[in-house]
C-alpha cells in the first residue's frame, strides 16, 4: 500500500491522502488524449438553465408574437398604420424581457461553477479531482461513503463498499458490493469506499437512460405553470374561432371590411396574455439570479414557485443548528485501562475509512501509530449507526450509537450519559465484540468506554430560527442523533416546542406518523426511510415541506419532500438530489431562499390579475358584440394607452419589486379575486355607454372614447389594488401613470383617435367613474365570499378523501 499527494496545476484539486492499492495505476495522458479524440468522455449533463438562444426564441418566436404579428399585418393591409402601435410595445416589452433573462441566466452561470460535480480519478498513479464531464472510458474513480456513483462502472477493490441503488430501482435496500461486481451511474454509496473503472460514459450510462426524477426539471406540482399553461391551451383553441366570428359579425355590422378588421382586432390583442408569460419566464429567471448573488443555486426554476409556499422546513441538527465542527471532550472509562482505550481509539481511527464529521473529531484526538493488523472492517453506515474493525490477535472494537451496539443500554450507564445529553453533548460508546465483526451482533459486546462529543452551536442560529417562526414556518428537527441531545440542542437555538422529542428507533412501521409530526418537533434516531415517511406525513397534512440535508441519509427525503436543498459541502449524492444548494453551506441564507420565492410569486399573482382583467373582459365583450349589430368600442389605437399604462409598464416595475408577505391560498383563487371582479366592471361599464349612446343618440367617437376611458380607469383602480402593501416608489408610480394616461385623453386625443370628454360627455362620464369604483368595491367582496366557499368545498373533499385513505 501507498500514499500519494500531489501537486496539480490549476484545473487539478489536490486530493487528500488515500490507500492506493498495488498494481493500480489508472490510465495515462496518452490513454486519456486517445479516448477524448474518439470521443468516449462523459457528456455534460443536461442544463436546467435555458441557453441563450433558447431565451431569444421562446421570447420571440411564440405563438402570441406570431398572433400579434398576423393582426399588425391585417391592420397594414387595411390602411392604418398607426393602429399597429400595440405591436411596437409587443416589440419593446420583448426586448426588455430578453435582456433581463440573459442578465440573469449569465450571472447563474458564472455562479453555478461552485456546485459543479467532481469526482477523484487514479491517473498517473495519483489521484486528480476533476469535473464529472471529464471522465473517459476505462478511467480508475475513487469513491466513498456519500459519493454519487457518476458513470457506470466495475468494481476493481473496496473495503466494505455498500449501495443504495434506490434512485434507479425505487428498492431502498443497501447492497454489499464486492470486487467485479456492477456499479450504475445514480446510486450512491452509502457505507465504505474503494476503487472502480468507468465501463461506460455519457449517453450509455444506466442513469442517462433513465433519465432520474431527482435530476428532470418536471415542474408538474407548479400551480402557476399549471393555470398558465391551461390559459394558453384555452385561448389558442378559441381565439381563432372567436376571430372569424367577430370580423364577419363587425362587417355586417359596419359594412366596412376596415372597422371590423380593426374592431376584430382590438378585442384580440386585448384578449392574448402574452406580457404575462413573458414575465412570468423573467420573473422566475430575476430570482434565480438574486438567490445566485446570495451563493444560492437554484437547479430547477419552477422550484422558485413552491419555495414561496413552503410552511414547514424540516432540518438536521449537524450543519443547521451547528456549524458542523466537532470535538471530542472526554472519555468516561468502563472495563478498560486509559492507556488501552487510548491505544484502541488510534487503531480504530487508523484504520477506518469514516470520513464524517464524528469521525474527523476522533481521529483528531487519537492520533498515536499501531501496527495492529486488520482482519476485517465495517465502515460506517447511517442505517447501523456504528463502525468496527476486528484485529489480528488484538480482538474486535466498535464504536457507535450505544442504542445500535447494545439490545438494551445498561441502566447504569443510561443514568451516566443523561446528564450530557442534557447539555447537548453527543454521546458513543467504544465497545469490544468476542467474535469476528459481522453486520449484525449475535453475542452483546461488552461496554469499554463512553464518549463525549460537542457540537458547536451556529452564530447566527438563534436569530435565523426566530425569523421562521415570525414568518409562520415550522421548523422540525430530523436528526440520526439521541433525541434528548438534539432537543437540547434545538432548545438552546430557541426553536419554538424542542422539548417535544421522539426517539425513531423505538418507533415500528405501523406507527401513525401523521400523529407524530402533529405531536413532536425533534425526531432523534431516524433512519433514511423513517426521515422520507416524516417528510410524506407532513405531506399529506397538507404541508409544504423544505428538506435541508448534506448527507447520504438526506437523499431520500431530500427527493420525497417538496423543495430540497442540500449544503454545497454536503455529499454530492445530497446535491444531485437537491432543488436547491447552499453554496456557502449556512442554513441563514435560507432565509433569502423563503423571501425570494415568496416575492417571485406574489408580484407573479399581482401582474397575472392585472393581465386576467383585460383577458376576460376582452372575451365577454368579443362574444357580446358578435350578436350586436353595432361596432366594437375600441379600436386597437385607442387600446395602446389601456394596456400599455394600466398593464404593460407597471407590470414590468410590480414583478420585479421586494415583496415578501406570505403566501395565502392557491394561485387561481388569488387572481380570480381581482380579475373576476375588475373584468365585469369594465363589461358593465362598456354595456352602459352603449346603451346611452342609443338612448342619445351619441355618435360612435363618443361612445368609444368613453368606453376606453372608463376601461383604463379600471385598469388603474385595479394597479391600486395589486401594488399594496403601498410604497413612496408604487405611489409615484400610480400618480405617474394615471397622469400619462389622462394626458392622452387631452394632450395627445388627436394621436389615438379620441372624442372630446369635456362636453356634454362628461355627464356620463363622471357619474360611471364613480359608479365603477363602487360596482368594483361589490363585486369584489362578492368575489371574495364565493373563493372562500369554493376553497372550503376543496378542504372539505380532501378532508374526505384522506378519511377515506385512513
Amino acid at each position: 500500500m501507498k500514499k500519494t499527494k500531489q501537486t496539480a496545476p490549476d484545473q487539478v484539486k489536490v486530493v487528500e491522502s488515500v490507500n492506493i492499492p498495488e498494481g493500480l495505476h489508472g490510465l495515462d495522458e496518452n490513454e486519456v488524449r486517445e479516448r477524448i479524440e474518439k470521443g468516449q468522455v462523459n457528456q455534460s449533463e443536461e442544463n436546467l438553465l435555458k441557453t441563450d438562444g433558447q431565451i431569444i426564441k421562446e421570447n420571440t418566436v411564440n405563438v402570441f408574437n406570431l398572433l400579434n404579428l398576423g393582426l399588425a399585418l391585417f391592420v397594414l393591409l387595411v390602411g392604418s398604420p398607426k393602429n399597429t402601435l400595440f405591436f411596437g410595445v409587443v416589440i419593446i416589452n420583448t426586448l426588455i424581457g430578453v435582456f433581463q433573462e440573459l442578465r440573469a441566466k449569465h450571472t447563474i452561470d458564472k455562479l453555478s461553477v461552485l456546485a459543479k460535480g467532481q469526482v477523484t480519478v487514479l491517473r498517473n498513479g495519483k489521484l486528480e479531482r476533476i469535473d464529472q464531464e471529464a471522465v473517459v472510458l476505462g478511467d480508475t474513480l475513487f469513491l466513498k461513503n456519500g459519493d454519487q456513483v457518476p458513470v457506470d462502472g466495475q468494481i476493481l477493490t473496496g473495503e466494505g463498499m455498500e449501495v443504495d441503488e434506490s434512485l434507479l430501482t425505487g428498492e431502498a435496500d443497501r447492497i454489499l458490493k464486492q470486487p467485479e461486481d456492477r456499479l450504475y451511474s445514480g446510486s450512491f454509496v452509502t457505507a465504505g469506499q474503494g476503487f472502480y473503472q468507468a465501463t461506460a460514459v455519457g449517453d450509455d450510462n444506466f442513469a442517462q437512460r433513465l433519465s432520474s426524477e431527482a435530476k428532470s426539471e418536471t415542474g408538474n406540482s407548479s400551480q402557476l405553470t399549471k393555470v398558465l399553461s391551461r390559459m394558453i391551451t384555452v385561448l389558442t383553441v378559441i381565439i381563432v374561432p372567436v376571430g372569424l366570428a367577430m370580423l364577419y359579425s363587425q362587417y355586417q355590422a359596419s359594412s366596412s371590411i376596415r372597422q371590423a378588421v380593426l374592431g376584430t382586432v382590438a378585442a384580440l390583442v386585448s384578449m392574448i396574455p402574452e406580457g404575462l408569460m413573458l414575465l412570468t419566464s423573467v420573473a422566475f429567471a430575476v430570482g434565480a439570479a438574486n438567490l445566485a448573488r446570495k451563493k444560492v443555486l437554484v437547479q430547477a426554476l419552477p422550484s422558485i414557485e413552491t419555495l414561496a409556499r413552503v410552511d414547514v422546513i424540516c432540518l438536521d441538527k449537524t450543519g443547521t443548528i451547528t456549524d458542523g465542527t466537532l470535538r471530542f471532550e472526554e472519555s468516561l472509562l468502563g472495563q478498560v485501562t486509559e492507556e488501552r482505550f487510548k491505544v484502541i481509539m488510534a487503531a480504530l481511527m487508523k484504520n477506518l475509512t469514516d470520513d464524517n464529521a464524528t469521525a474527523q473529531a476522533l481521529r483528531r484526538a487519537f492520533q498515536a501509530e499501531n501496527d495492529w493488523q486488520v482482519e476485517k472492517l465495517i465502515p460506517f453506515s447511517s442505517a447501523r449507526k456504528w463502525s468496527g474493525v476486528t484485529f489480528k490477535q488484538e480482538g474486535s472494537y466498535v464504536v457507535g450509537a450505544p442504542e445500535f451496539i447494545f439490545s438494551t443500554v445498561p441502566e447504569e450507564y443510561q443514568r451516566e450519559m443523561e446528564p450530557y445529553m442534557a447539555q447537548g453533548h453527543r454521546v458513543l460508546v467504544l465497545a469490544s465484540y468476542p467474535d469476528v465483526l459481522e453486520e449484525t451482533f449475535a453475542r452483546e459486546p461488552q461496554w469499554l468506554a463512553t464518549l463525549i462529543i460537542s457540537d458547536n452551536l451556529r452564530e447566527n442560529a438563534q436569530a435565523t430560527f426566530g425569523y421562521f417562526e415570525k414568518q409562520d414556518v415550522q421548523l422540525k428537527v430530523i436528526s440520526g442523533d439521541h433525541p434528548l441531545t438534539v432537543s437540547k440542542i434545538a432548545q438552546k437555538a430557541g426553536i419554538q416546542h424542542a422539548e417535544h422529542y421522539v426517539d425513531m428507533s423505538e418507533i415500528d412501521d405501523w406507527t401513525n406518523y401523521r400523529v407524530l409530526v402533529k405531536s413532536n418537533t425533534v425526531f432523534g434516531r431516524v433512519s433514511p426511510y423513517q426521515k422520507q415517511r416524516l417528510i410524506q406525513a407532513l405531506q399529506d397534512e397538507e404541508h409544504t415541506v423544505c428538506m435541508t440535508g448534506d448527507g447520504v441519509n438526506d437523499v431520500l427525503a431530500l427527493r420525497q419532500a417538496d423543495i430540497g436543498v442540500a449544503m454545497a459541502n454536503g455529499s454530492s449524492a445530497a446535491r444531485a438530489a437537491a432543488d436547491v444548494i447552499l453554496l456557502e453551506s449556512d442554513f441563514k441564507r435560507m432565509q433569502d431562499v423563503l423571501n425570494e420565492g415568496r416575492r417571485v410569486i406574489n408580484n407573479i399573482e399581482r401582474v397575472a390579475s392585472m393581465y386576467l382583467v383585460k383577458t376576460i373582459y376582452s372575451l365577454i365583450l368579443a362574444i357580446i358584440f358578435m350578436f350586436l349589430a353595432s361596432p366594437y368600442p375600441f379600436a386597437p389605437i385607442q387600446l395602446t394607452p389601456i394596456n400599455a399604462l394600466t398593464v404593460g409598464i407597471p407590470s414590468f416595475f410590480l414583478a420585479l419589486k421586494p415583496s415578501y408577505e406570505r403566501i395565502k391560498g392557491d394561485f387561481l383563487n388569488n387572481i380570480l379575486r381581482v380579475s373576476v371582479p375588475g373584468a365585469v366592471t369594465v363589461v358593465s361599464a362598456v354595456m352602459l355607454i352603449q346603451l346611452a349612446g342609443y338612448l342619445f343618440q351619441l355618435p360612435f367617437s363618443a361612445t368609444s372614447t368613453m368606453s376606453v376611458f372608463l376601461t383604463g380607469c379600471v385598469g388603474l383602480l385595479v394597479l391600486y389594488l395589486v401594488s399594496f402593501p403601498l410604497d413612496k416608489k408604487k405611489i409615484a408610480l400610480i400618480v405617474v401613470l394615471a397622469a400619462a394616461y389622462f394626458s392622452c385623453f387631452i394632450v395627445f386625443r388627436p394621436f389615438f383617435d379620441f372624442d372630446v370628454l369635456y362636453n356634454r360627455n362628461l355627464f356620463f362620464v363622471l357619474p360611471l367613474t364613480f359608479g365603477i369604483y363602487w360596482l368594483f368595491r361589490g363585486l369584489a367582496a362578492a368575489m371574495n365570499k364565493l373563493v372562500e366557499l369554493r376553497i372550503r368545498w376543496q378542504a372539505y373533499r380532501r378532508k374526505k378523501k384522506r378519511s377515506r385513505v385512513i
